[in-house]
């Protein structure tokens, strides 16, 4: 061999061992967020919280607002530009009383606040709940201007026993603000529900109308749909126990009100072949069109989960449902777009695989199917794009990696790698910007934008 060729043959090998440390290296950068076009990075972040004593947090968006509700303090935080999440407002309850409800889907920019003193005596022993004494439970409903923290309103809720309900009593949009009241001792002597369905314009506190429950029926939750007010209810005898929904021949309903005046429009069975006891765990993940998720048993420490997401049209038919378990593994989150529900589920080997699918809520059947390589944390969709927050690995308690999806058909659009790691899958989206929530004494909330 000559030594041209020999030479030339050197370089080559060089030349092939700096383009794969290059390689490496550009992974590297891109893996850890230095490239730009691959980059998610952190403008800002908002003073870390103080601890919550276990107790469950409440974060969400509304305009420009960030809003953190705790038993202890609702805050809300600026997210426009040059605000970079500087508090603009707090509210403390008086004295020892704490936060016990607050309408997480505020619309026109009020928020709505329950507050009160719990009360967890009972009266001699016969194990009834005692009266509630003045300011006892969840007594007090306020309602804020989110841009300011300005007190627009406030109004008594009634209460039966001064003891903290369990579930959502506030709900916001449309132009109402729901209040669900329980009823008095002596309300409880008639057939009828423990809970009552008020409505009162959302601006003013004005009284609008009170729903017409049915009589053996009690409202769990409920939400503001564009003509209807949808509600799940316990029905049945033994609804009228003030301290809790079960005892007695109990059923859960979907029920539809009209917005403009709260006549009852219909009321029917969730699964018009076996009633769905009052022990299943029901939520209403839309209200266009309705659609409730609907978990009949669960084991909490594996994820696992056996019930059914449950569409319904404009007149209270059901239309084919979508099962939590299924081929395509088991969904972990999932949010109703129109016609279509965007679904993370999981199947296990070796670990968590998962992946994002589309059905269609008209025929429950499955639109389009993607994988994705990392184990998916949450999702939300905005437009046509559906953006997905990713984890290194299902035992990673942050976030790594952004992906976005084409909500028609499920192509990949966009893969971004944080440069500093989110704190958890809650997020929303807001003028190009990932507002990421934060865990109890962590940042309340983090701002990421593309690099």
């Amino acid at each position: 061999m000559s030594g041209r060729a020999g030479f030339m043959k050197a370089l080559a090998v060089i030349g092939l061992v700096l383009g794969v440390i290059g390689s490496i290296t550009a992974w590297f950068l891109s893996f850890e967020g230095y490239l730009p076009g691959d980059a998610m990075v952190r403008t800002w972040a908002t003073a870390k919280d103080r601890p919550s004593d276990g107790k469950s947090n409440d974060s969400w968006v509304v305009g420009d607002v960030a809003v953190r509700s705790r038993f202890d303090a609702v805050t809300g935080f600026g997210i426009a530009d040059g605000q970079d999440g500087k508090k603009l407002w707090e509210f403390v309850p008086p004295g020892r009383a704490q936060i016990c409800g607050s309408a997480p889907r505020a619309g026109e920019g009020v928020l709505l606040v329950a507050y009160g003193l719990e009360s967890k005596a009972t009266s001699g022993g016969s194990g009834k709940p005692a009266p509630p004494g003045k300011g006892k439970g969840c007594s007090t409903v306020v309602a804020f201007d989110s841009k300011d923290g300005r007190e627009l309103w406030s109004v008594p809720r009634t209460v039966s026993d001064g003891r903290f309900p369990g579930g959502g009593v506030l709900e916001a949009g449309g132009g109402l603000a729901l209040i669900q009241h329980e009823r008095t001792e002596q309300e409880m002597r008639k057939p009828g529900g423990n809970r009552s369905l008020r409505a009162l314009d959302l601006r003013t506190g004005k009284a609008r109308w009170t729903a017409a429950v049915p009589g053996t029926c009690g409202v769990r939750e409920t939400s503001v749909g564009e003509e209807q007010v949808h509600a799940v209810l316990a029905c049945g005898e033994g609804v009228n126990d003030p301290g809790s929904y079960g005892g007695g021949d109990l059923e859960l309903m979907a029920a539809a009100f009209d917005r403009r005046t709260g006549a009852l429009k219909w009321n029917v069975p969730i699964d018009a072949r076996r009633p769905v006891s009052t022990d299943a765990k029901v939520s209403i993940e839309s209200a266009d069109p309705l659609v409730l998720r609907v978990v009949r048993s669960s084991n909490e420490n594996a994820g696992e989960a056996t019930g059914t997401f449950v569409p319904f049209d404009q007149d209270g038919r059901t239309r084919q449902g979508v099962e939590l378990s299924g081929d395509y593994g088991q969904i972990d989150a999932a949010e109703v777009v129109g016609e279509r529900m965007y679904a993370l589920a999981w199947t296990y080997s070796k670990g968590r695989h998962y992946r994002l699918i589309a059905f269609d809520l008209k025929t429950g059947e499955e639109v389009w199917n993607e994988e994705l390589d990392e184990p998916a944390a949450g999702l939300a969709v905005r437009g046509d794009r559906i953006t997905v927050l990713c984890e290194w690995s299902t035992q990673a308690s942050a976030i790594t990696e952004l992906l976005v999806y084409d909500a028609r058909d499920g192509e990949e659009l966009d893969e971004r790698h944080f440069r500093e790691e989110a704190p958890s899958g809650y997020f929303s989206e807001h003028d190009g910007r990932i507002i990421v929530v934060g865990a109890a004494g962590d940042h309340a909330f983090s701002a990421f934008e593309r690099w």
